[in-house]
């Protein structure tokens, strides 16, 4: 049988953008042209083992078809992900634990998902999703959920802030497959104002949040990141604000800057799907 194995990390958009100054369109990770599917992270660093215990590997199935996107383990039965790693999709298989892909701790299958109504393909607008697993996770050093941000932070810009961005996805825009092992890098928040100047004002939202390298522009998530978490370190915790979504059409490389959604803007559709209380 003949499996087609598509590598979608990163939505990239397929929209003409508004007052962009470089001409530059924002693409989702899974349907960029194939030069540009990176399916991880770009001149990351190799993640330690329970470094990332929150991240998962998703690979969601259509038919024949296989994607292969990141996502976070937010509560004992729930991952979350991009709509756009979810909407078209039947099925999924979670991988739990381990900085290599094909060999996770923990696999789990499921056919249950929750797309936001107001998903936007084109633009990407509200990508966000959660899938329910078919029990709980078992916790340990390395399977154990990420902290969803409090309602707190649903002013904050993180204008300038570290973040840290982990995932599967290619290494290199030059990349013919997706990578086996886990990598991370860190990036610098931008501000909304900036980054429409390079994707315009009908992508960006204040729902969106872009970032750059922290050390090199070239640094960034690429194909099969889509859906992964961006987290920041706060005390002795990691809060995720992001979710990975999207990247430039020029490639991942080029020092555009990468588009994720904003978590904070969701918390309360994600705590109605979900079942839990958000913090103050």
């Amino acid at each position: 049988m003949i499996v087609k194995f598509s590598f979608s990390l990163l939505a990239v958009l397929i929209i003409q953008a508004q007052a962009a100054t470089h001409n530059v369109t924002p693409i989702p990770r899974k349907d960029a042209p194939f030069s540009y599917r990176l399916s991880k992270v770009v001149n990351g660093q190799t993640a330690d083992e329970g470094q990332f215990p929150w991240q998962v590997s998703i690979r969601a199935t259509l038919g024949r078809s296989i994607t292969v996107c990141g996502g976070s383990l937010i509560a004992p039965q729930w991952i979350l992900t991009a709509a756009h790693c979810a909407k078209d999709y039947t099925g999924f298989q979670i991988g739990f634990g381990s900085t290599y892909l094909n060999v996770p701790r923990l696999t789990m299958s499921t056919v249950t998902k929750i797309v936001h109504p107001d998903f936007d393909p084109i633009r990407l607008h509200n990508d966000v999703a959660v899938i329910k697993l078919p029990s709980s996770v078992p916790f340990s050093n390395e399977i154990h959920p990420v902290l969803l941000p409090s309602m707190s932070y649903a002013a904050k810009t993180f204008h300038n802030t570290k973040g840290v961005v982990s995932g599967f996805g290619r290494t290199s825009d030059a990349s013919q497959s997706i990578s086996n092992v886990l990598k991370f890098e860190y990036v610098r928040i931008i501000s909304n104002a900036d980054c429409a100047t390079v994707y315009g004002t009908s992508v960006i939202q204040d729902s969106t949040m872009c970032a750059i390298g922290w050390d090199h522009t070239n640094q960034n998530v690429c194909q099969g990141d889509s859906g992964g978490p961006l987290v920041v370190k706060e005390n002795d915790n990691y809060v995720q604000i992001g979710i990975v979504s999207f990247v430039s059409n020029r490639g991942c490389s080029t020092g555009d800057p990468s588009g994720y959604i904003r978590t904070a803007s969701f918390l309360p559709w994600i705590a109605q799907q979900i079942g839990v209380q958000l913090r103050a």
